[in-house]
């Protein structure tokens, strides 16, 4: 029992401390009292409260338990329900609990807006006061850099000033001690003296207009002569023909073609008789010395001469002076490249008015024909370029007009025998001063040398191979003239395509050509990542090679291009590297290889032959932009493109298959990249 009456004064004491809790005013706002409550109470001694609490509701419910289990007394029943009203109370105090941390949850948040609201405010004015900043740093810079226009002008050296310059604007009182009133003064000078040249100037300018009004009324007077003498030819034109004038020239060419050797006789009549059905551009002329010809024509042959020569060399004779074995090997050297006095002359007339002139030259010795090339070029045609300098040379114009024949190297297997035989060198070491003996040359005159009749003229041959030697000659000037256009197009960092294949490329291409220029087979072969087209033949000697550098911010593209002797026949290999991080070629990034591919293989307007290689260039730089905006799709942020590619065009979708193949192929219809 004494338990129990210990038990009975404990729940009175906390009874009494929780009505004492749950006091308000009568007056008083409950709400407004419990807000204050929450700001004014301690959330620890509250917590500890809360504690508190639930342990003696633990303890009431096990201890009206543990009465209902031991049986029903009046004391137990009465007990049970003095429990259960403190339960109630004690209830009442968790739920007031309970709103006090929630106002307190909802005053910290209000609390936090607040602070934060304060904060964006002060970071707002942070911005401001930087923006403000960097202007004023920009307008400091702008002050800085700024250069006058005087600065521009080359003044007078001082001493020449002094010299020249008249004592009211010298000054040299003044001027000689302060150094802004000397500049001054020396700018005065300068005005004045332009001012004087400017006089000057425009007196010459009416001298000269003078004069060409004096000019222009005499040549109004001769150009007065020119339809008066057209009229006077006109009417000598009925006189010139009934006396068979304008058949002069002809029969003359005519005349002096009958000296021609054999081989350009053949040529020469197949030439004009070419001339005359199908090409009225081509111009054929026999050239040379007349009264040669005609001495060499009287002779037998060249063999019977050279035979009788020896036997008059071996006749001993004592007035004549005997010569040394050199003077002797000499002349017989001279005497094997003696050409005939009479050559042909094809001027081949192109689609820009640019004219080829083609001498064929034929030496009696050798029995071989010899072509001596010059090209005359239209005004109307597009500047040189640095890199393509060689591109309309002598060497390299007519190389392989068809396959393996480079004009270096004798078609006749005899004169290997005979240079050697006078200790000369190969005969690549005298196609400067002779010619370049090319294969179709030897056609064009019907020379054959492979057959049992090898040296003996066939005009059957030639006729057969007359129309489609003017053509591919007419092509290659034509293919070149186009090829040194485009490379000084691109010198100047431009791509020059064509209005209908523009149509095929987008709009808007960022990606620039910085620098173009020439390259050589060494340096080709010594790139790691070009063994592999070096060794299927790709890339030969005879080859000519360019190197482009593309950029775009700070990602750069290397193009080695590779120019075959017969372009445009042969499309151009492009082989790329790109130097972004680190560098990247066919060998080490699929994509990079798939860039190779599309230029080289799928480039817009393959079949437009005199921009070939404007096409390929611009297909190029298409595929830089796509492979630069589309790095870094799908993956992290640390292997994302670079934050200045700005990303202008648009993907259906970016990679695709294992090898994260990228979007190279261009629909000019719809605007849209995707996969091949």
């Amino acid at each position: 029992m004494s338990s129990g009456s210990g038990q009975i004064s404990i729940k009175k004491r906390k009874k009494a401390q929780d009505e004492k809790y749950l006091q308000t005013d009568s007056g008083e706002d409950p709400f407004k009292w419990e807000d204050e409550q929450a700001a004014q109470r301690d959330s620890s001694e509250d917590a500890e409260i809360h504690m508190d609490t639930c342990h003696e509701i633990r303890r009431l419910l096990a201890e009206m338990r543990y009465l209902r289990q031991s049986g029903q007394t009046p004391t137990s029943q009465e007990t049970i329900d003095e429990d259960k009203i403190q339960v109630s109370l004690l209830s009442i105090i968790l739920k007031k609990l309970n709103r006090l941390g929630q106002n307190r949850c909802r005053n910290a948040r209000d609390s936090t807006t607040e602070a934060k609201a304060k904060v964006d405010s002060l970071h707002l004015q942070l911005q401001n006061l930087l923006y403000e900043l960097m202007h004023l740093h920009k307008e400091i810079d702008k002050c800085l850099q700024f250069r006058s226009a005087d600065e521009e002008i080359s003044l007078v050296p001082v001493e020449e000033f002094y010299r020249e310059a008249p004592a009211e604007i010298a000054r040299p009182a003044v001027t000689e001690t302060d150094g802004h009133q000397q500049y001054l003064a020396r700018l005065e000078w300068e005005r004045e003296q332009r001012r004087r040249l400017a006089e000057t100037c425009k007196e010459i300018k009416t001298t000269r207009e003078k004069t060409a009004a004096d000019i222009g009324l005499k040549q109004e007077q001769l150009d007065s002569l020119l339809p008066r003498l057209k009229a006077i030819l006109k009417a000598t034109q009925p006189v010139q023909e009934s006396l068979g004038l304008p058949l002069d020239q002809l029969r003359q060419q005519q005349d002096t073609a009958r000296f021609l050797p054999r081989p350009l006789y053949i040529l020469y009549v197949q030439a004009d008789a070419y001339r005359e059905a199908c090409d009225d551009k081509l111009a054929v002329a026999v050239e040379g010395v007349l009264e040669e010809a005609r001495s060499l024509h009287e002779e037998a042959d060249a063999v019977d001469d050279e035979s009788a020569e020896s036997e008059q060399e071996d006749m001993p004779t004592e007035k004549r002076h005997r010569k040394s074995k050199t003077q002797k090997l000499e002349t017989k050297q001279r005497k094997l490249f003696a050409c005939h006095p009479l050559f042909v002359t094809l001027s081949i007339k192109c689609r820009d008015d640019s004219v080829l002139h083609l001498s064929f030259y034929y030496y009696l010795r050798l029995r071989i024909v010899a072509v001596k090339m010059t090209l005359d070029l239209d005004a109307s045609v597009g500047a040189s370029t640095v890199a393509g300098s060689d591109l309309l040379s002598k060497a390299s114009l007519l190389a392989y007009l068809f396959p393996g024949d480079h004009g270096s190297d004798t078609p006749n297997p005899s004169n290997h025998y005979q240079l050697s035989k006078l200790r000369m060198n190969d005969f690549s070491s005298y196609t400067g001063e002779i010619g370049r003996a090319y294969g179709w040359a030897q056609r064009l005159c019907g020379l054959r040398f492979l057959e049992r009749d090898h040296g003996k003229p066939a005009t059957a041959m030639s006729a057969s191979h007359m129309a489609e030697t003017v053509k591919a000659l007419r092509k290659r000037v034509q293919a070149r003239l186009a090829l040194q256009t485009q490379m000084a197009a691109f010198e100047r960092g431009t791509v020059p395509v064509t209005a209908d294949i523009s149509k095929l490329f987008p709009a808007k291409i960022v990606s620039r050509i910085t620098t173009w220029k020439s390259s050589t087979y060494e340096d080709f072969v010594a790139l790691p990542y070009t063994a592999a087209h070096v060794e299927l033949g790709f890339a030969t000697k005879q080859d000519t090679y360019f190197i482009a550098t593309v950029e775009r911010n700070t990602a750069r593209m290397t193009a080695q291009l590779v120019l075959s002797p017969d372009y445009p026949k042969r499309t151009p290999l492009v082989i790329v590297s790109v130097f972004w991080n680190y560098e990247r070629n066919a060998t080490t990034d699929e994509n990079v290889k798939a860039i190779e591919t599309e230029v080289n293989m799928h480039f817009p307007g393959s079949r437009s032959h005199d921009f070939l290689l404007a096409n390929q260039m611009q297909t190029l730089l298409l595929c830089f932009d796509v492979y630069l905006e589309t790095a870094g799709a799908g993956a992290g942020a640390e292997t994302s493109g670079p934050a200045e590619i700005v990303k202008e065009k648009i993907f259906l979708r970016v990679l695709l298959g294992r090898s994260r193949a990228k979007p190279f192929k261009y629909n000019p219809v719809l605007g849209l990249y995707f996969h091949r």
